[in-house]
């Protein structure tokens, strides 16, 4: 809270005792007021935990494990924690390398003999600090024809990134999150210590650092003592979230059940190493250097960053049903672990999570609370006029992709992909020119057109770097024949999948065996969009004719399908 906040809130106290509190009121009941809107019997909620240079100084849960049963969430609740995991398959790895059973420096292929690509150097420290230039294999899969029954997931998982030739990018050169990269570590941590990722981490670091509530989930029809029930609420209400908020049996990039007080027990081994050494934890606390010099926000495993000018080192998950956040300011010895049951939270509990450090953190304001829990800022008055001139279809030419902003309902939104304007984020007005994603560090500037370039979208906080799109102008409206001359069937050896692309009324249809169709809307020469693909653009030979296309994606670039 700044000076003029805390001096209007005395001032209306003043006035109206508004803004009341006890000078003996205690920092946990300060916590208790922040999960208020949640401790409540036909609500989700939050288990936390806080603890002071090891001691736990509280833990307390908040509303609901199970809404079905009337069973309230305790310090002993058990949640999935989604992309928490990723920190445990990275000390995994890192103890294997300790052991000298494998190096960080080995490549990929090493432990994956069916490797495609031995043209990029993928190494195992790339794929730890999300630098690896790996797609997106959830999207693959997505892409792909459904998986042969029988194959377990991540083994499924690892054929199609095994069978990949092309990157997203220079392995060493850009940070981006990549969850297959983790999928692909448990399955190496596998590979070469013979046990399951549930085994290894249970007897070299779940058992030595008395994480009894704590495991990798590889088995769904496992019985999960105090388990925790994801849910979501939508306009209906609330509802159990998909698969009730089970991974399914995926591991590495999530997969992991805990407490928040067995995550404390895992901080607390950062500061009095009983698992690995010192120099393995500071190698993972330690940002990466990106092939252009600059730093990555992102360790072996653990974000690393600042609050209020304070080191952090920590991680956030979300999955259907569930959202959590661990957080250490090691110059304090603090480290709070909140693990919520309610997606909805979302981008919400990462900023939840600091307010409840700032408890404990006096010279420290907290962070401003999200805007799911509470009411949203002030917003800056923009006229209809002003937000329509901000509308259309721009295009990020450094990843081939496409985004749309539109206006619904008095506000400009902002949706990926190039299709008609559909379910979008709310883009906030701070001036003119300027819009903030509420509840995440994503900031927008459009940058209005000028002599010979066209109007600008610079986007910052979605990574190292900001990234430029820019509005184009959707002319593209093919003929019956012309559209004649994209129909046929397509195959991806790295898919190991055929499309068959067919005239429909509205442009082109893509069909894949056992999947749904996927419409495709002209967007400019020779090139489509659809949802999933993104953006189709074809390719075409020296006499004219079609001969492949190629899918870019959000995070899924160059993916070639030749003619048959």
């Amino acid at each position: 809270m700044n000076t003029r906040v805390i001096v209007a809130c005395v001032v209306v106290a003043a006035a109206v005792g508004a803004c009341r509190r006890s000078p003996v009121e205690s920092p946990n009941a300060r916590v208790d007021e922040l999960f208020a809107e949640w401790n409540k019997p036909d609500s989700p909620g939050c288990s936390v935990g806080i603890s002071r240079n090891g001691t736990v100084v509280y833990e307390q849960g908040y509303g609901m494990a199970s809404l079905e049963l009337g069973v309230p969430i305790r310090p002993a609740s058990v949640f999935h924690v989604a992309s928490i995991s990723k920190q445990f398959t990275a000390m995994s790895i890192m103890l294997l390398a300790q052991q000298g059973k494998l190096s960080l420096d080995d490549e990929v292929w090493k432990y994956v003999p069916a490797w495609a690509d031995r043209e990029h150097r993928i190494t195992i420290r790339h794929l730890l600090a999300h630098t690896a230039g790996l797609r997106d294999v959830f999207l693959l899969i997505e892409l792909a024809s459904p998986h042969v029954d029988g194959v377990h997931i991540n083994d499924a998982l690892m054929r199609i990134l095994a069978h990949q030739r092309g990157l997203n990018f220079t392995p060493g050169s850009e940070f981006r999150y990549n969850n297959g990269g983790y999928n692909l570590l448990a399955s190496i941590v596998k590979r070469v210590s013979g046990q399951s990722l549930r085994a290894f981490t249970d007897a070299n670091i779940f058992k030595p650092l008395g994480m009894t509530h704590t495991h990798f989930h590889d088995d769904a029809s496992l019985i999960v003592p105090n388990r925790a029930w994801g849910y979501h609420r939508d306009a209906a209400g609330l509802r159990l979230a998909r698969g009730g908020g089970d991974p399914g049996g995926i591991l590495g990039n999530a997969g992991l059940f805990t407490t928040a007080g067995d995550l404390l027990l895992w901080e607390q081994n950062f500061a009095d190493v009983r698992v690995g050494d010192r120099a393995l934890v500071a190698e993972m606390q330690t940002p990466v250097v990106l092939a252009g010099g600059d730093k990555s926000p992102y360790g072996l495993g653990l974000e690393v960053g600042q609050d209020h000018g304070l080191k952090t080192v920590g991680h956030g998950g979300g999955d259907p049903g569930f959202g959590a956040y661990v957080i250490r300011y090691p110059d304090r010895g603090l480290a709070v672990a909140v693990l919520c049951n309610l997606d909805n939270i979302g981008f919400g509990v990462g900023a939840l999570t600091r307010r409840v450090a700032a408890v404990y953190l006096p010279d420290v304001a907290p962070t401003p609370p999200a805007p799911a829990a509470t009411a949203a800022p002030p917003k800056v008055s923009l006229s209809l006029e002003q937000l329509q001139s901000k509308a259309g279809l721009y295009r990020d030419a450094a990843g081939e992709n496409f985004g749309r902003i539109f206006v619904r309902d008095g506000k400009l939104m902002v949706s990926l992909g190039a299709g008609p304007a559909g379910e979008g984020f709310e883009l906030t007005p701070v001036d003119a020119n300027h819009f903030v994603l509420l509840g995440t560090p994503v900031a927008v500037e459009f940058v209005p057109a000028a002599a010979g370039r066209p109007q600008e979208i610079h986007v910052t906080g979605d990574g190292p770097k900001p990234s430029v799109s820019e509005l184009v102008t959707e002319t593209f409206k093919p003929s019956s024949v012309e559209l004649r001359a994209f129909a046929g069937d397509y195959i991806s050896r790295e898919l190991e999948t055929t499309y068959t692309i067919r005239v429909s009324d509205a442009g082109l249809v893509i069909q894949i065996q056992g999947r749904a169709d996927i419409d495709l809307t002209p967007l400019v020469p020779d090139t489509f969009t659809g949802s999933l693909v993104g953006m189709v653009k074809f390719s075409r030979d020296s006499r004219g004719g079609v001969i492949g296309f190629t899918v870019n994606a959000t995070d899924v670039r160059g993916l070639r399908f030749e003619r048959k």
